[in-house]
């Protein structure tokens, strides 16, 4: 099997890991008066939280999940296998496919991650999402949105890398035969 359709599996798996996280994500904000006694206890939010943290962050969590995560992860997959269809052969090099899918992963994680954080940590203060106290009380996980965004960012170059240096190639190593 080719390197380009082995990458491609791995990051649709992923892609489907991320849908089944976001429909997850999604599927908390309509439930979170009947199970607001277990979301309180699974994020240490006090009950009467809930209801602000839902507001504000999960809609962001699951957008970021099922966007950067879910769809995103997919097309790059479907960008590997198909770039290398379309030329008849890659120039991807194993290690930046390698690291692209683990930016990638890594970095949605920790922005999912540190969002939640940033949510339990400054909605319980009662200050307006995004006034400067709120953003003072979540100031200690800030670092791990930075980091997942930065991981992101660092996928999508490695991702543009690949994929540019397939399509731009005049004979990509890696020729796939004709079966």
């Amino acid at each position: 099997m080719s390197l380009g359709k082995k990458t491609a599996i791995r990051f649709m798996l992923v892609s489907m890991v991320f849908l089944a996280l976001g429909v997850l994500e999604g599927l908390m904000h309509p439930t979170k008066f009947w199970f607001k006694d277990f979301y309180s206890l699974v994020l240490g939010l006090e009950p009467q939280h809930i209801k602000p943290f839902f507001g504000h962050f999960i809609s962001k969590i699951h957008t970021h999940i099922s966007l950067v995560g879910w769809v995103t992860t997919g097309l790059m997959g479907i960008f590997y296998f198909a770039a290398e269809a379309i030329k008849g052969g890659n120039s991807y090099r194993p290690m930046l496919c390698t690291g692209n899918l683990f930016s990638q992963v890594a970095g949605v994680l920790l922005l999912a991650i540190g969002f939640h954080m940033v949510g339990m940590m400054a909605v319980p203060t009662g200050h307006p999402a995004g006034s400067p106290a709120f953003r003072a009380a979540a100031e200690g996980v800030k670092p791990l949105v930075v980091a997942g965004g930065g991981l992101i960012l660092l996928s999508c170059f490695l991702f543009i890398f690949n994929i540019g240096a397939t399509l731009l190639a005049r004979n990509p190593k890696g020729k796939v035969k004709a079966g």
